[in-house]
């Protein structure tokens, strides 16, 4: 029996979600017949990866250290196969400033941002209000806010600053939100996208993890034109930033069906009512077959870097 190691918890301030995560996903490696054990960085040595011996590691860490690439090089150095996205595109991904800047190079249309300065200062920006203000190392919505006037700008920067830095603002755009999740190595395939609906109108952390805060409309209720104009740009960036395994990336579609390219997540949420399981559900994806698939894609990526033969 193969045994796989799940990484959950770590010390991001997504910890909770990450917990939730891989919780989901060892209960339903169990049921596809891996042998599981949960190692939390944040409690256990990472020493016991060497004991072990596994032959892949299910990284469920959301957010900091588990996702920015810091993990997967340790992996890397160790040999051992990992699920998602290899460092640097783990790293670029995580970073939303870098992210958007490679988008831009390829043309991809990301809204117009702002860097914020250090010491804080309040700039004159080059876009209106409203506006969004975001941390440029976080997921799940962490530290973001939408800031209607000049004057509330400089309380939102604080609070995002309380995540860690770089902050940047961020055009706002008014349209309809997406979820367009990416699946595979070499071939990619895009899985149904879905239409995001959050009952109190913004998608945040609370919306994103409480049940019944917000649903799921798959198909969208969008003309498909405009879905298929946002599954193409996705694809791209997935792509562009050297994604591998699974990705999801939140896109707005505008009034004019304008697709907006937000971020690009390597370690989506894989809880009971997340998105991107939802996604594979769709397509005809339980869950378990969905992790397991992704240990799959975990060891092909390996045995084509390392030169590994051994099969899950």
């Amino acid at each position: 029996m193969k045994k796989i190691i799940v990484l959950k918890g770590g010390n991001s301030p997504e910890r909770e979600v990450s917990l939730r995560s891989g919780a989901a996903v060892e209960e339903a490696l169990k049921e596809k017949g891996f042998k599981v054990a949960g190692l939390d960085p944040k409690r256990d040595s990472l020493k016991l990866l060497l004991k072990e011996k596994p032959c892949c590691v299910f990284i469920a860490l959301h957010g900091g250290a588990g996702e920015d690439g810091t993990i997967q090089a340790f992996l890397e150095t160790l040999k051992i196969p990992y699920t998602g996205s290899p460092p640097l595109a783990s790293a670029l991904a995580m970073n939303k400033l870098f992210a958007k800047k490679i988008f831009l190079y390829h043309k991809l249309p990301t809204p117009e941002f702002y860097s914020v300065k250090e010491d804080n200062t309040i700039p004159s920006l080059p876009f209106p209000y409203p506006v969004v203000v975001k941390p440029a190392n976080l997921g799940s919505t962490l530290g973001v806010s939408i800031v209607e006037r000049k004057k509330d700008l400089a309380g939102a920067i604080k609070m995002a600053r309380g995540f860690g830095s770089p902050i940047f603002i961020e055009k706002y755009i008014e349209g309809k939100e997406v979820a367009v999740s990416i699946l595979g190595n070499r071939n990619p395939v895009i899985l149904p996208t879905i239409q995001i609906i959050a009952k109190k109108g913004f998608y945040d952390y609370h919306a994103k993890y409480t049940p019944g805060e917000s649903f799921h409309l798959i198909p969208p209720k969008i003309p498909e034109r405009f879905v298929r104009k946002a599954e193409a740009i996705a694809l791209k960036a997935h792509q562009v930033l050297g994604c591998k395994g699974f990705s999801r990336t939140e896109i707005i579609i505008d009034k004019k069906g304008n697709p907006w390219l937000l971020d690009v997540n390597t370690i989506p949420g894989l809880t009971k009512i997340s998105l991107f399981p939802d996604a594979a559900k769709a397509a005809g994806i339980s869950f378990p077959s969905l992790c397991a698939k992704l240990i799959e894609l975990g060891v092909e990526k390996a045995r084509e870097k390392y030169g590994r033969k051994k099969q899950v």
